[in-house]
Protein backbone atom coordinates (compact mmCIF):
# COMPACT_ATOMS: atom_id res chain seq x y z
CA UNK A 1 0.00 0.00 0.00
CA UNK A 2 1.56 3.19 -1.26
CA UNK A 3 2.16 5.04 2.36
CA UNK A 4 2.28 8.94 -0.04
CA UNK A 5 -0.29 8.32 -2.53
CA UNK A 6 -3.25 6.71 -1.39
CA UNK A 7 -4.46 9.22 0.35
CA UNK A 8 -4.29 12.57 -0.69
CA UNK A 9 -3.53 16.26 0.73
CA UNK A 10 -3.88 19.95 -0.27
CA UNK A 11 -5.42 19.00 -3.67
CA UNK A 12 -2.80 17.73 -6.23
CA UNK A 13 0.04 17.21 -3.84
CA UNK A 14 -1.06 13.44 -2.59
CA UNK A 15 2.51 13.18 -0.94
CA UNK A 16 1.55 11.77 2.36
CA UNK A 17 -1.42 10.91 4.02
CA UNK A 18 -5.32 11.95 4.59
CA UNK A 19 -6.05 15.24 6.02
CA UNK A 20 -7.09 18.10 4.67
CA UNK A 21 -6.95 21.62 5.59
CA UNK A 22 -7.53 25.30 4.00
CA UNK A 23 -5.04 28.04 2.89
CA UNK A 24 -4.11 26.07 -0.28
CA UNK A 25 -1.61 26.47 -2.44
CA UNK A 26 -3.57 25.16 -5.20
CA UNK A 27 -6.62 26.96 -4.51
CA UNK A 28 -8.91 28.10 -7.18
CA UNK A 29 -9.15 31.80 -7.59
CA UNK A 30 -12.65 33.72 -7.53
CA UNK A 31 -12.32 34.46 -11.36
CA UNK A 32 -11.29 32.94 -14.14
CA UNK A 33 -7.91 32.49 -14.74
CA UNK A 34 -6.45 34.81 -17.04
CA UNK A 35 -2.54 34.66 -16.52
CA UNK A 36 0.02 31.89 -16.54
CA UNK A 37 0.05 32.15 -12.89
CA UNK A 38 -3.21 31.50 -12.24
CA UNK A 39 -3.10 28.54 -15.14
CA UNK A 40 -0.17 27.11 -12.90
CA UNK A 41 -2.91 27.13 -9.78
CA UNK A 42 -5.71 25.87 -11.83
CA UNK A 43 -4.57 23.42 -13.68
CA UNK A 44 -3.31 20.64 -11.78
CA UNK A 45 -5.43 18.40 -12.86
CA UNK A 46 -2.84 18.04 -15.71
CA UNK A 47 1.08 18.37 -14.08
CA UNK A 48 2.15 18.52 -17.17
CA UNK A 49 0.22 21.72 -18.61
CA UNK A 50 0.29 23.27 -14.92
CA UNK A 51 4.10 22.85 -14.75
CA UNK A 52 4.80 24.62 -17.95
CA UNK A 53 2.30 27.19 -17.01
CA UNK A 54 4.57 27.37 -13.73
CA UNK A 55 7.40 27.44 -15.08
CA UNK A 56 6.11 30.76 -17.73
CA UNK A 57 5.14 32.48 -14.88
CA UNK A 58 8.62 32.18 -12.92
CA UNK A 59 10.79 32.97 -16.12
CA UNK A 60 8.15 36.58 -16.33
CA UNK A 61 9.64 36.96 -12.54
CA UNK A 62 6.39 39.34 -13.01
CA UNK A 63 6.03 39.51 -8.79
CA UNK A 64 7.53 40.37 -5.79
CA UNK A 65 9.84 37.24 -3.87
CA UNK A 66 6.72 36.46 -2.04
CA UNK A 67 4.54 35.48 -4.82
CA UNK A 68 7.33 34.21 -6.83
CA UNK A 69 7.89 31.47 -3.79
CA UNK A 70 4.45 30.22 -3.87
CA UNK A 71 5.13 29.70 -8.00
CA UNK A 72 8.19 27.56 -6.69
CA UNK A 73 5.94 25.85 -4.12
CA UNK A 74 3.05 25.32 -6.58
CA UNK A 75 5.77 24.15 -9.00
CA UNK A 76 7.33 21.48 -7.01
CA UNK A 77 3.81 19.96 -5.45
CA UNK A 78 3.60 19.10 -9.09
CA UNK A 79 7.10 17.45 -9.57
CA UNK A 80 6.44 15.62 -6.14
CA UNK A 81 2.96 14.38 -8.00
CA UNK A 82 4.73 13.06 -10.92
CA UNK A 83 7.42 11.48 -8.72
CA UNK A 84 10.37 13.65 -9.49
CA UNK A 85 11.27 14.11 -6.12
CA UNK A 86 14.93 15.87 -6.93
CA UNK A 87 13.24 18.35 -9.19
CA UNK A 88 10.54 19.00 -6.32
CA UNK A 89 13.12 19.40 -3.43
CA UNK A 90 15.14 21.85 -5.64
CA UNK A 91 12.06 23.89 -6.17
CA UNK A 92 10.79 24.05 -2.64
CA UNK A 93 14.70 25.11 -1.85
CA UNK A 94 14.54 27.99 -4.19
CA UNK A 95 11.43 28.82 -2.57
CA UNK A 96 12.42 29.28 0.72
CA UNK A 97 15.71 31.32 -0.25
CA UNK A 98 12.99 33.66 -1.75
CA UNK A 99 10.79 33.57 1.21
CA UNK A 100 11.68 31.95 4.28
CA UNK A 101 8.53 31.76 5.38
CA UNK A 102 6.92 30.21 2.09
CA UNK A 103 3.94 28.69 2.81
CA UNK A 104 3.61 24.91 2.83
CA UNK A 105 7.50 24.93 1.19
CA UNK A 106 8.76 22.54 3.99
CA UNK A 107 6.11 20.39 4.50
CA UNK A 108 6.31 19.42 0.65
CA UNK A 109 10.03 19.23 0.56
CA UNK A 110 10.09 16.95 3.89
CA UNK A 111 6.97 14.91 1.73
CA UNK A 112 9.82 14.87 -1.36
CA UNK A 113 12.66 13.72 1.10
CA UNK A 114 10.69 11.61 2.49
CA UNK A 115 9.67 9.86 -1.01
CA UNK A 116 13.16 8.88 -0.78
CA UNK A 117 13.82 7.92 1.77
CA UNK A 118 15.89 10.72 3.19
CA UNK A 119 13.67 10.23 6.98
CA UNK A 120 16.11 12.88 8.88
CA UNK A 121 15.89 15.78 6.38
CA UNK A 122 12.02 14.70 6.53
CA UNK A 123 11.52 15.54 9.74
CA UNK A 124 14.02 19.07 9.85
CA UNK A 125 11.68 20.18 7.39
CA UNK A 126 8.24 19.10 9.09
CA UNK A 127 9.96 20.51 12.27
CA UNK A 128 10.05 24.11 10.53
CA UNK A 129 7.07 23.47 9.26
CA UNK A 130 5.28 22.75 12.44
CA UNK A 131 6.98 25.57 14.04
CA UNK A 132 5.50 27.75 11.13
CA UNK A 133 1.83 26.20 11.21
CA UNK A 134 1.43 24.94 14.68
CA UNK A 135 -2.67 24.38 14.69
CA UNK A 136 -1.77 22.41 11.30
CA UNK A 137 -2.85 18.81 11.87
CA UNK A 138 -1.20 17.74 8.48
CA UNK A 139 2.21 18.61 9.45
CA UNK A 140 1.79 16.94 13.02
CA UNK A 141 0.58 13.36 11.14
CA UNK A 142 3.73 13.55 8.62
CA UNK A 143 6.35 14.01 10.81
CA UNK A 144 4.77 11.40 13.14
CA UNK A 145 5.12 9.19 10.42
CA UNK A 146 9.23 9.90 9.83
CA UNK A 147 9.27 9.52 13.32
CA UNK A 148 7.36 6.02 13.38
CA UNK A 149 10.17 4.73 10.38
CA UNK A 150 12.75 5.72 12.75
CA UNK A 151 11.82 3.95 15.67
CA UNK A 152 10.82 7.19 17.65
CA UNK A 153 7.54 5.70 18.98
CA UNK A 154 7.20 8.30 22.17
CA UNK A 155 7.53 10.72 20.10
CA UNK A 156 5.21 9.52 17.04
CA UNK A 157 2.55 9.13 19.28
CA UNK A 158 2.47 12.41 20.88
CA UNK A 159 2.36 14.17 17.42
CA UNK A 160 -0.30 11.48 16.18
CA UNK A 161 -1.80 13.32 19.73
CA UNK A 162 -1.77 16.34 19.06
CA UNK A 163 -2.79 15.52 15.01
CA UNK A 164 -5.91 14.08 16.63
CA UNK A 165 -6.64 17.15 19.08
CA UNK A 166 -6.78 19.36 16.21
CA UNK A 167 -9.15 17.25 14.04
CA UNK A 168 -10.53 14.58 15.97
CA UNK A 169 -12.10 12.61 13.51
CA UNK A 170 -9.64 11.98 10.98
CA UNK A 171 -9.31 8.32 9.95
CA UNK A 172 -5.69 8.78 8.47
CA UNK A 173 -4.37 9.35 12.52
CA UNK A 174 -6.18 6.65 13.89
CA UNK A 175 -4.66 4.21 11.21
CA UNK A 176 -1.19 5.20 11.34
CA UNK A 177 -1.38 5.57 15.23
CA UNK A 178 -2.49 2.63 15.22
CA UNK A 179 0.71 0.83 13.50
CA UNK A 180 3.01 2.58 15.25
CA UNK A 181 1.36 0.81 18.65
CA UNK A 182 1.26 -2.12 16.88
CA UNK A 183 5.11 -1.94 16.23
CA UNK A 184 5.17 -1.26 19.68
CA UNK A 185 3.68 -4.33 20.86
CA UNK A 186 0.57 -2.88 22.37
CA UNK A 187 -1.27 -5.07 20.43
CA UNK A 188 -5.11 -4.11 22.52
CA UNK A 189 -4.25 -0.50 22.02
CA UNK A 190 -3.47 -0.99 18.13
CA UNK A 191 -6.67 -2.45 17.94
CA UNK A 192 -8.64 0.26 19.65
CA UNK A 193 -7.35 2.82 16.74
CA UNK A 194 -7.72 0.33 13.52
CA UNK A 195 -11.07 -0.35 14.73
CA UNK A 196 -11.61 3.37 14.69
CA UNK A 197 -10.35 3.95 11.15
CA UNK A 198 -12.18 1.13 9.91
CA UNK A 199 -15.14 2.37 11.28
CA UNK A 200 -14.69 6.20 9.94
CA UNK A 201 -13.23 4.75 6.62
CA UNK A 202 -13.94 0.34 6.02
CA UNK A 203 -10.70 -0.50 3.65
CA UNK A 204 -9.66 -3.68 3.12
CA UNK A 205 -6.02 -3.23 4.28
CA UNK A 206 -7.02 -1.23 7.44
CA UNK A 207 -8.68 -4.64 8.29
CA UNK A 208 -6.00 -6.48 7.78
CA UNK A 209 -4.03 -4.79 10.08
CA UNK A 210 -6.84 -4.72 12.90
CA UNK A 211 -6.60 -8.70 12.18
CA UNK A 212 -3.27 -8.72 13.13
CA UNK A 213 -3.25 -6.25 15.92
CA UNK A 214 -6.23 -9.06 17.35
CA UNK A 215 -4.42 -11.92 16.64
CA UNK A 216 -1.11 -10.16 18.58
CA UNK A 217 -3.48 -9.60 21.19
CA UNK A 218 -4.46 -13.35 21.40
CA UNK A 219 -8.18 -11.71 20.69
CA UNK A 220 -10.19 -15.32 20.73
CA UNK A 221 -12.90 -13.68 18.06
CA UNK A 222 -10.37 -12.13 15.72
CA UNK A 223 -11.09 -14.64 12.76
CA UNK A 224 -15.23 -14.36 12.89
CA UNK A 225 -14.61 -10.47 12.93
CA UNK A 226 -11.82 -10.75 9.62
CA UNK A 227 -14.99 -12.51 8.05
CA UNK A 228 -17.96 -10.22 8.91
CA UNK A 229 -15.54 -6.74 8.58
CA UNK A 230 -14.25 -7.47 4.89
CA UNK A 231 -17.63 -9.12 3.60
CA UNK A 232 -18.53 -6.18 1.46
CA UNK A 233 -14.77 -4.76 0.20
CA UNK A 234 -13.19 -8.65 -0.79
CA UNK A 235 -12.67 -7.77 -4.12
CA UNK A 236 -9.84 -7.97 -5.99
CA UNK A 237 -5.78 -7.55 -4.02
CA UNK A 238 -5.48 -7.71 -1.19
CA UNK A 239 -8.36 -10.12 -1.13
CA UNK A 240 -6.30 -13.32 -1.40
CA UNK A 241 -4.66 -12.59 2.03
CA UNK A 242 -7.81 -12.55 3.52
CA UNK A 243 -8.24 -15.97 2.02
CA UNK A 244 -5.08 -16.69 3.75
CA UNK A 245 -5.92 -15.53 6.85
CA UNK A 246 -9.09 -17.22 6.64
CA UNK A 247 -7.28 -20.33 6.08
CA UNK A 248 -9.01 -20.87 2.40
CA UNK A 249 -5.96 -21.09 0.38
CA UNK A 250 -2.07 -21.12 0.88
CA UNK A 251 0.94 -18.49 0.44
CA UNK A 252 1.94 -19.95 -2.73
CA UNK A 253 -2.16 -19.08 -4.05
CA UNK A 254 -1.33 -15.25 -2.74
CA UNK A 255 1.94 -15.11 -4.32
CA UNK A 256 -0.33 -15.88 -7.56
CA UNK A 257 -3.03 -13.85 -7.33
CA UNK A 258 -0.81 -10.80 -6.52
CA UNK A 259 -0.87 -9.07 -9.81
CA UNK A 260 -1.74 -5.52 -11.01
CA UNK A 261 -2.26 -4.53 -14.68
CA UNK A 262 0.60 -1.63 -14.75
CA UNK A 263 4.56 -2.22 -13.78
CA UNK A 264 5.03 0.24 -10.42
CA UNK A 265 1.77 -1.20 -8.93
CA UNK A 266 2.82 -4.66 -9.88
CA UNK A 267 6.41 -3.96 -7.95
CA UNK A 268 4.28 -2.58 -4.73
CA UNK A 269 1.58 -5.27 -4.71
CA UNK A 270 4.41 -8.10 -4.63
CA UNK A 271 5.66 -6.44 -1.45
CA UNK A 272 2.84 -6.35 -0.02
CA UNK A 273 2.10 -10.01 -0.52
CA UNK A 274 5.67 -10.64 0.58
CA UNK A 275 4.71 -8.72 3.82
CA UNK A 276 1.39 -9.88 4.63
CA UNK A 277 2.70 -13.59 4.19
CA UNK A 278 5.39 -12.79 6.40
CA UNK A 279 2.77 -11.81 9.09
CA UNK A 280 0.88 -15.59 8.58
CA UNK A 281 4.73 -17.04 9.35
CA UNK A 282 4.55 -15.17 12.29
CA UNK A 283 1.39 -16.08 13.48
CA UNK A 284 2.33 -19.19 13.52
CA UNK A 285 5.28 -18.84 15.01
CA UNK A 286 7.85 -19.43 11.81
CA UNK A 287 10.41 -16.24 12.96
CA UNK A 288 12.92 -17.20 10.36
CA UNK A 289 10.49 -17.62 7.41
CA UNK A 290 8.85 -14.42 8.29
CA UNK A 291 12.68 -13.01 8.46
CA UNK A 292 13.98 -13.52 5.19
CA UNK A 293 10.05 -12.04 3.62
CA UNK A 294 10.81 -8.97 5.54
CA UNK A 295 14.66 -8.26 4.77
CA UNK A 296 13.51 -9.03 1.21
CA UNK A 297 10.77 -6.12 1.30
CA UNK A 298 13.69 -3.58 2.46
CA UNK A 299 16.09 -4.75 -0.15
CA UNK A 300 13.30 -4.77 -3.29
CA UNK A 301 10.08 -2.57 -2.15
CA UNK A 302 10.01 1.19 -2.30
CA UNK A 303 10.59 3.35 0.97
CA UNK A 304 7.22 5.26 0.45
CA UNK A 305 5.33 2.13 1.32
CA UNK A 306 3.57 0.89 4.19
CA UNK A 307 5.20 -2.40 3.91
CA UNK A 308 8.40 -1.15 4.34
CA UNK A 309 7.36 1.04 7.25
CA UNK A 310 5.93 -2.45 8.93
CA UNK A 311 8.88 -4.52 7.76
CA UNK A 312 11.47 -2.45 9.42
CA UNK A 313 9.61 -2.09 12.89
CA UNK A 314 8.91 -5.89 12.45
CA UNK A 315 12.57 -6.55 11.85
CA UNK A 316 13.73 -3.96 14.67
CA UNK A 317 11.55 -6.34 17.20
CA UNK A 318 12.87 -9.40 16.09
CA UNK A 319 16.16 -8.68 17.02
Amino acid sequence: MNLKKTMKIRCVAAVMLGLLTGDFVCAQPASAPTSEADLCRTTANNPDLAIKHCTTAIENRKANSEMLAQWYVQRGTLWGEKGDYDRAIADHTVALKLDAKARHANYYRGAAYSNKGDFDRAIADFDAAAKLRPDDPVVYHARAIELTVKGDYPRAIADFDKALQLDAKAEGVHFARGRTLFYMSEFSRASGDLETALKLRPNIYTALWLFLARKRANSPDADDLLERETRGIRLGWPAPVIALYMGRTDMNSVNIGAKAPEAKRQREVRCEASFFIAHAHIIKGERAAAQNLLKEVLQNCPKNLLEYEGSVAELRRMK
